[in-house]
């Protein structure tokens, strides 16, 4: 069956927070990223995962896969507490017809390390298959990618890789101004959903990269593009460093909503995946820095999916809350989205029936139905059922003496990790 997640993630030991300590700031974008990957890929349910590492022991010819239990830690990296144990996925080698290269108890690689480093601690603990790249030969990721494909169960698929290694001065394989030009191209391909220009993406050699041939592994695995996305690029000490998803078919609703929201600031619309759940009523909130940037929803769901109803509200909340101006290009990197999914309002008869820190309000005015709001629940500042139903009058042009019927429901929230 087709893998069920396929994803890019760099392999830098500093961008482990462990590892950088008090320079952790300088790349919390990818450290973000990086978590997002991992946790989605376990949200997945694979029964092995598959990890591709340009830095694992390579065989002339062919590519290869590590036999043996996978243990590796970061200690040469002053990070010895950052450590995985996985078992192998034999079928892996087996089915693929693959030579192994036996472990004799020799540590992983950084190039896995660091990746499995953040799906441990996204809590996998299954099979696990690490491949190496052939040597001296163009590998044939076609070829791999498919077979991984084709594999029995549930398969998911990291590609792990660095982007350019000579961004600055001082970087690790010197400096190079035509560098970066492979990095954006690449980056850019990506997010076009252009995964050939992503694998032509140039000067190759002159950016002394290592992702373009795991990353060929991974795509040739998921097939397409399905709700691909760039989580983030960032290289703050001269070495790129990308994640990506590739391959997310059921992706969670906070990504959806990102999704929409991206394509609507770039001016593309692409359909939201296929299958989703049966639609509800869903708010889409935004936030920049802890501050409101965008609240828009629906009480009664308007379309016939979850997914369906989660892109329109989100791209609602980017660009028509008549509180704030649309969503802009260079606000979207730090942007915080919350997707709320209501449950079937019922009927509070007094203040007696609410919790503001459970319960959501509908206040509709008895004399003028037309006028009424709804207030999420959980909101920071909201603390007591009075606050609660002021705010909500208030929204709804209610005066503080007009009779209103209320309303309570629960929500289901999520939010990138």
């Amino acid at each position: 069956m087709p893998v069920v997640f396929s994803g890019l993630m760099c392999h830098a030991p500093i961008v482990h927070p462990h590892v950088a300590g008090a320079d952790a700031w300088r790349c919390l974008a990818t450290t973000r990223a990086m978590r997002e990957v991992a946790a989605r890929a376990v949200a997945a349910r694979p029964d092995r995962l598959v990890l591709v590492s340009p830095h694992s022991p390579r065989l002339p010819g062919t590519f290869a896969a590590w036999g043996g239990r996978h243990q590796g830690d970061l200690a040469d990296f002053r990070a010895p507490e950052v450590a995985v144990d996985l078992p192998d996925a034999p079928e892996v080698a087996l089915a693929l017809h693959l030579p192994l290269v036996p472990s004799r108890g020799a540590w992983l690689d950084h190039g896995a390390v660091v990746p499995l480093a953040f799906l441990w601690e996204a809590g996998w603990r299954g099979p696990t298959a690490v491949l190496a790249l052939p040597g001296r030969e163009p590998p044939d990721a076609q070829a791999i990618g498919r077979a991984l494909a084709h594999l029995a169960g549930r398969t998911a698929v990291i590609a792990s890789g660095d982007m350019s290694h000579r961004l600055k001065p001082g970087a690790p394989a010197g400096y190079d101004p035509e560098a970066r030009s492979f990095d954006l191209a690449f980056v850019e391909a990506l997010q076009e959903d252009d995964w050939p220009a992503a694998l032509r993406a140039q000067p190759r050699a002159r950016a002394a990269e290592d992702v373009v041939d795991s990353t060929a592994v991974a795509m040739a695995a998921a097939g397409a593009p399905q709700q691909a996305e760039v989580l983030a690029y960032e290289g703050p000490w001269g070495v790129g460093y990308a994640e990506a998803v590739l391959a997310d078919p059921q992706p969670p609703l906070y990504a959806v909503a990102r999704r929409a929201i991206r394509d609507l600031v770039a001016g593309r619309r692409r359909p939201p995946p296929a299958d989703g759940p049966p639609s509800q009523g869903v708010f889409v909130s935004l936030h920049q820095q802890g501050e409101l940037r965008g609240c828009m929803g629906h009480v009664e769901p308007r379309h016939g999916s979850l997914y369906e109803e989660v892109v329109d509200v989100a791209r609602l909340a980017a660009s028509r809350d008549p509180r704030f101006p649309p969503v802009r290009a260079d606000e979207l990197d730090g942007m915080e989205i919350e997707v709320s999914v209501l449950e079937p309002p019922e009927p509070a008869w007094g203040p007696q029936d609410l919790d503001p820190a459970v319960y959501g309000v509908i206040a509709t005015s008895v004399d003028h139905p037309g006028r009424g709001a709804l207030l999420l629940p959980g909101l920071e500042g909201v603390d007591t059922v009075e606050q609660q139903l002021a705010i909500v009058r208030r929204k709804g042009g209610i005066s503080p003496h007009e009779a209103v019927t209320l309303e309570r429901f629960t929500v289901r929230k999520e939010a990138a990790p």
